[in-house]
């Protein structure tokens, strides 16, 4: 299968699985299609969430919402570097991810101003202006690259869910099985779930979405 090594996405280590899966480090025969599996597994949770995981430092240009709260793409958010509003850099006084950051929510008492321009030949519709610039840190640290200073947080039963999609996919492949994947491919690293996808593993994905009204 040639090599195979882990992508920075990773949400579980070969070790890990291969104890979930109850195979010794002396038996690497199936390293290469654990891992790949691994690989296509995390990616496929991050599709779902719609998101990345892996604890990175971002910066968004967003329009004003003219509420108190900023919505940024990637959460939870861990820090914000700085926040500047047509140029200007905001106190940091002023706003704070201490209850929504988890939902990647900035909140900011006296809100986020919605500047908009004409747009369309009439004028009429107003378009938002991204003229917010938001530079901040999320995500997770993950199994792969925790150390004792900065140990992993990457949600347990995320991991878990991984492990067992790979436990799945590789009992699967082991038998010549296809039941409950529409389509699976080693060679090009492809996941679909099918309606027989557990509901369990759905239950786990709901819980990191991010649902705000």
């Amino acid at each position: 299968m040639g090599t195979a090594t882990l992508r920075t996405n990773a949400l579980t280590t070969l070790p890990a699985l291969k104890a979930v899966l109850g195979l010794s480090d002396e038996d690497t025969g199936s390293d290469g299609m654990l891992i790949q599996l691994i690989n296509q597994a995390s990616a496929s949770v991050e599709r779902a969430l719609g998101r990345k995981l892996r604890r990175s430092d971002y910066v968004e240009r967003l329009k004003g919402t003219g509420s108190q709260y900023l919505l940024v793409e990637h959460y939870p958010i861990v820090r914000v570097a700085s926040i500047k509003q047509a140029g200007e850099e905001i106190d940091p006084g002023l706003y704070d991810i201490a209850t929504q950051g988890r939902a990647g929510v900035i909140c900011k008492d006296d809100g986020w101003t919605y500047y908009g321009y004409p747009q369309g030949l009439t004028g009429d519709p107003v378009a938002g202006s991204r003229n917010i610039e938001v530079k901040y840190t999320a995500g997770y640290i993950l199994p792969w690259e925790a150390t004792e200073e900065e140990p992993a947080d990457l949600p347990a039963d995320l991991e878990g869910l991984v492990q067992e999609m790979v436990q799945y996919a590789f009992g699967k492949l082991e038998t010549g099985g296809s039941a409950g994947l529409k389509a699976f491919s080693i060679s090009d690293v492809r996941w679909e779930w099918s309606e027989d996808t557990p509901s369990s593993w759905q239950e786990i994905i709901n819980q990191y979405k991010r649902v705000w009204v």
